[in-house]
């Protein structure tokens, strides 16, 4: 998908209301033409929030400039239950990855925090709510979101976080502002392995597709996705596809 940036968007749309409005006043415009107008600015506007490899916002890292690696992500975690099945099978391939954490689930689960650390991976930030209207918080209190995070984080690891990937990977204005001001870098994704929506022969599908550059999105709350990595570690390693942190 092309990287089509909001600044240019709004200069090509008001480029054309100036020409709608001359040709308002001069001959008249059919009321089908500003239906076609609504329309193309709705679906450049959809795609730009709710697809974040589109970069419409701001940019977000969505593959790797690597050779032979790939980097896998996790979603919506810690899970006292799941979390440390997904260590063991990335152990059991030496294997790192990058764990995208909500702040709210931080203090149940310091252990566990720490163990991720510990055994070599890194942690991102996911928001401290993960809530399912992110997408209409002002800025103020996604910023907040991300550093409350941020300094729990901190705190139990002793490591700053300088990635952020938004709760379902939406994007607009105000989390753009947000990530600027607290000078994070976004993740985003090529491969959606939709493992919390759909089951493991067409989640292995998906993933069977895997080359080298593409950041994988999973989650650690699904009880199936620890089997499924499994077999996703074995495929890569047939291939020769390494794990790697983003660059």
């Amino acid at each position: 998908m092309a990287y089509f940036k909001i600044k240019y968007f709004r200069i090509l749309l008001i480029i054309i209301l100036i020409i709608l409005l001359t040709s308002e006043i001069i001959v008249g415009v059919s009321l089908y033409i500003y239906i076609l107008v609504f329309l193309f600015t709705s679906i450049i506007l959809f795609i730009g929030t709710y697809f974040i490899q589109a970069n419409f916002y701001f940019n977000s890292i969505c593959t790797l400039f690597e050779d032979k690696s790939i980097a896998i992500t996790f979603d919506d975690g810690p899970d006292p239950n799941v979390t440390p099945q997904i260590l063991e099978v990335l152990k059991k391939y030496n294997a790192k990855a990058t764990f995208f954490v909500i702040g709210n689930m931080l203090d149940n689960n310091i252990e566990l925090l720490q163990e991720i650390i510990t055994q070599g991976h890194k942690l991102g930030n996911h928001s401290f709510t993960h809530s399912y209207y992110f997408d209409f918080f002002s800025t103020k209190k996604v910023k907040a979101e991300i550093e409350k995070t941020n300094i729990i984080i901190e705190q139990i690891t002793g490591e700053k976080s300088i990635y952020f990937r938004p709760p379902f990977g939406l994007t607009n204005p105000n989390i753009a502002r947000a990530i600027k001001k607290n000078k994070m870098i976004s993740i985003g994704w090529s491969i959606r392995s939709l493992d919390t929506v759909k089951d493991e022969q067409t989640v292995l599908k998906r993933l069977s597709k895997v080359k080298a550059g593409d950041i994988i999105l999973f989650h650690d709350t699904k009880i199936n996705t620890p089997k499924i990595l499994d077999k996703f570690l074995r495929l890569c390693s047939d291939k020769g596809i390494q794990t790697t942190f983003f660059n």
